[in-house]
């Protein structure tokens, strides 16, 4: 079996294009008819792309084989007919490859120096836009564009640093989860598939409150106290408390504080003790409670 010597450089792929996977030019080292293996690595997910793979039989600096045949367990055969006298043949072989190796035998006949290469590429993927573009974390959102991968956990949709779980996927759509923690700073949404960038889109992402701490544990009813934590907002109708089921009366509010008063229909009866405080801005929940204890006496 005579093995091909690499000297060329790999053929360039249109701007509209991505390269998957390319072979090195192949050189015949003799006369002889030339057999190699070769294999075609795939990652998940790329194999649920539109594929085209491209054979080229010399170059502008070498001549081509007289005939050439190519063989695979999954892909179409190419028969010396098909190639022909062509310099160059493409092949469509979407969903005939798989994720990880796959293998072709090439053999050829012609002249010592005689070259050979392969390029397998994809259309390059694209976001368009995001509907809606004002999101709360958990909710869904459904991201458009062009050359996605039908294989959902191939598309890794970013906000900011926290990953998306895609719902849904196909060529052109894909349907994602918020992630729990996505906040203000999660408003660039980056989407790449099966390694390939696919481009960022802007989102207002409208995040779930988070409580951290209380001013006290225990204050006597219409007393103030005040509640510490974040993606609270500076105007205080966007913002309802409650202390288990009664609610509370606004004093201020920042995008870090609120102090209200404690509700005073606790005056007096024990079960004032360790109570909810549940806080909405926007009518988004926070995301945890904290508890406090009202009554005359601590």
């Amino acid at each position: 079996m005579a093995l091909f010597v690499s000297t060329l450089f790999p053929c360039a792929a249109h701007a509209d294009e991505v390269v998957l996977a390319q072979s090195q030019p192949m050189v015949a080292p003799n006369n002889q008819i030339q057999r190699i293996t070769e294999t075609i690595n795939l990652q998940k997910g790329q194999e649920k792309l539109q594929l085209t793979l491209t054979y080229y039989n010399g170059s502008a600096s070498a001549p081509g084989f007289k005939w050439l045949r190519i063989a695979s367990p999954t892909m179409h055969f190419v028969s010396e007919n098909e190639f022909g006298g062509k310099r160059s043949l493409s092949v469509d072989v979407t969903g005939e490859l798989t994720w990880g190796g796959n293998q072709m035998l090439i053999t050829a006949g012609g002249q010592r120096g005689s070259t050979f290469s392969w390029k397998l590429t994809t259309n390059q993927p694209t976001v368009t836009s995001l509907n809606p573009s004002q999101v709360s974390p958990g909710h869904s959102v459904t991201i458009l564009g062009s050359n996605f991968s039908s294989d959902p956990d191939a598309n890794v949709v970013m906000f900011g640093t926290h990953r998306a779980r895609c719902l849904s996927a196909s060529s052109d759509k894909l349907i994602v989860q918020v992630p729990d923690y996505a906040d203000s700073s999660s408003s660039k949404v980056s989407v790449s598939v099966g390694g390939m960038e696919a481009g960022t889109l802007a989102a207002t992402v409208a995040s779930y409150p988070y409580l951290s701490s209380l001013s006290a544990s225990w204050v006597p009813p219409g007393s103030q106290f005040t509640i510490y934590g974040e993606g609270f907002s500076p105007n205080q109708s966007d913002i309802s408390v409650y202390v288990g089921p009664l609610q509370c009366q606004i004093v201020s509010v920042s995008p870090t504080e609120i102090t209200v008063v404690a509700p005073v229909g606790y005056a007096g009866e024990p079960w004032g003790f360790y109570q909810p405080v549940k806080v909405q801005v926007r009518g988004v929940p926070a995301r945890n409670q904290l508890t406090i204890s009202i009554s005359q006496v601590g």
